[in-house]
């Protein structure tokens, strides 16, 4: 007994002989973890060969001294060792995670515990440490959180790093009265350019711009990337929302600077959306849509990019457009629609050769909108599809009521958007609606502009290709705007080239519009394609395409877009002639 309670007076020591081997040989085996012994004053006591390993000292260098040696001057400074002492003694453990200092004074990050040594009488007679060197963890962990918020093609923030970033510099902002201006950024023409010579040209440009964005900010301003072409900068510690402007400016100049990327010379523009926090907005997703709104605003404003800051009209303009779609869903559903239809003329003869459908919507709210705004509004909403589908069914029935009245030698032109080319259902549906009203697909003609034809790719070009099996006319509307792709539009199933009524402005007047006008009809020539013109006004032009060689024109010269029975009275009138 008299041993036993001299004992307990000292921590336990693995060399101890009057200890079970069992104790010993677990402090010499577990060398992947530092066990250590100190006494109530916190000196150490024992050093197995893991602290060894760990720490660099031996046991002779060691024992006998403040465990305090082992914590970083920091720590110590701050009374941790103090600390975790009286955390252990008061609940029996301390958890200690946390840097460690070597012998040769380098830190490593270690994971352990610190609990109470207690006698047969429960009194504590000292403390047992373990820990395990966790660094190469922590350094894989802390790279993974790391490229958790890393976009990983730009090396910039992402969406998460974003959030968090804007967070904490938001909250800065409002600490010291400052501002934080939100720059919302979309690249212009990424997808001509990802289109033209692929995507990993595409990819190297985005770390381009990436890198240029860094070169352009301040060391306290943050850039991150939202995925495709979209990247946000915050800048930080502002006065005056007028700031904003000199960065955006900057950032302008710096992404309109042609780039050198895989022997090609790349020219591209930026269009940025500026909110300002807190005076737009007082929270992340609130900020981010008002300089969504001014990005819109500025895109839609200028193709060629530009900066605009968010307002207060442009939270109305959104309201009236929400409006706007909320009536346009209304009239889709209840099929609101009528169409016109406007005479096509043979150049020579000028007899009806075609007849283009063009829609027109009946509901109140949208009656004051031009059509062209409704076409728009429909697109941006996801409505044209089953527009452009009334139209077809519509057109087509119309039709067939004139073959039944013997009115056969024409066709039906129709205009369709790119993102339906995108549905399979699209050429199904044609399909489907030629054989309920027993039209050949010679009887169709299909609209689509040159810029939606250019872009034309994959499911579109398959569309196109399949209403071209069926018998179906392609022609290209607004010809003329977009020719320097031509290259691509020979590869598409295309028949017929409509000339942009731009072009006509000055015609014949001015010879300059002339010549470049005649150039491009020559170059549609010679591509074997027939020419339509539309906007014809005056006798003076129909004499001039005319000699052109142009074949077929459309305009008010000729006839307004008017209802079915007019046509048909135009169509009898031609067939008694």
């Amino acid at each position: 007994m008299a041993t036993r309670k001299n004992r307990s007076t000292f921590p336990l020591q693995p060399t101890d002989k009057a200890n079970p081997g069992l104790l010993d040989a677990i402090f010499a085996s577990a060398i992947e973890y530092a066990i250590i012994t100190t006494d109530t004053r916190g000196n150490i006591v024992s050093w197995n060969k893991g602290a060894e390993l760990v720490f660099g000292y031996l046991p002779g260098e060691i024992v006998g001294k403040p465990l305090a040696l082992i914590f970083t001057s920091e720590d110590n400074d701050n009374d941790v060792p103090e600390r975790e002492f009286s955390n252990a003694r008061d609940t029996g453990r301390s958890d200690d995670v946390r840097w460690h200092r070597r012998k040769d004074g380098s830190v490593f990050w270690a994971d352990g515990v610190m609990t109470p040594i207690r006698n047969f009488n429960s009194e504590i007679t000292g403390y047992l440490k373990i820990l395990r060197d966790e660094t190469e963890r922590r350094r894989v962990e802390t790279e993974r959180a790391q490229m958790a918020r890393i976009d990983l093609l730009t090396g910039v923030g992402n969406r998460s790093e974003l959030e968090e970033r804007l967070n904490e510099m938001s909250a800065a902002a409002v600490r010291n009265g400052n501002l934080l201006l939100f720059h919302m950024m979309d690249l212009n023409n990424f997808k001509q350019i990802n289109d033209r010579w692929g995507h990993q040209t595409g990819d190297r440009l985005l770390q381009h711009v990436a890198r240029c964005i860094r070169d352009t900010i301040r060391d306290s301003d943050f850039v991150a990337r939202l995925g495709g072409d979209e990247f946000v900068v915050l800048q930080a510690n502002v006065h005056t929302p007028e700031v904003g402007a000199s960065l955006a400016i900057k950032l302008i100049e710096a992404l309109s600077n042609p780039f050198q990327l895989d022997g090609h010379e790349v020219v591209i523009g930026v269009s940025i959306g500026i909110a300002v926090y807190p005076n737009d907005a007082n929270d992340q997703d609130e900020l981010m849509r008002k300089a969504d709104l001014a990005l819109y605003k500025i895109k839609n404003e200028r193709s060629h990019g530009g900066y605009h800051y968010y307002s207060k009209q442009l939270d109305a303009e959104a309201h009236n457009k929400a409006e706007l779609i909320a009536s346009l869903k209304r009239s889709v559903q209840a099929h609101a629609f009528r169409l016109e239809y406007q005479p096509q003329v043979d150049a020579g003869s000028e007899n009806i050769v075609a007849v283009e459908a063009l829609l027109r919507c009946e509901d109140a709210a949208l009656a004051s909108h031009p059509i062209e705004e409704i076409i728009a509004l429909a697109i941006d909403s996801g409505q044209m599809l089953e527009i452009s589908l009334w139209v077809v069914t519509e057109a087509c029935a119309q039709f067939a009521k004139w073959q039944a009245q013997g009115l056969t030698d024409l066709k039906m032109c129709i205009n369709l958007c790119p993102r339906e080319l995108l549905y399979a259902e699209l050429s199904s549906h044609v399909e489907r609606i030629l054989e309920e009203n027993k039209l050949s697909g010679e009887d169709i003609e299909i609209e689509i502009t040159e810029h939606q034809a250019v872009e034309t790719d994959g499911p579109g070009s398959a569309t196109l290709a399949r209403l071209r099996s069926l018998g179906v006319t392609i022609a290209i509307d607004d010809f003329g705007t977009g020719y320097s792709a031509l290259s691509k539009l020979r590869g598409l199933p295309v028949d017929k080239v409509k000339l942009d009524r731009s072009f006509l402005e000055r015609i014949p007047e001015d010879q300059d519009s002339c010549s470049v006008v005649s150039a491009i009809i020559t170059l549609a020539h010679t591509l074997r394609l027939k020419i339509i013109v539309e906007g014809v006004e005056s006798p003076e032009q129909v004499s001039f395409f005319r000699r052109e060689g142009c074949e077929i024109l459309q305009g008010n010269f000729f006839s307004k877009p008017v209802p079915a029975e007019t046509i048909a009275k135009l169509l009898k009138l031609q067939v008694a002639g």
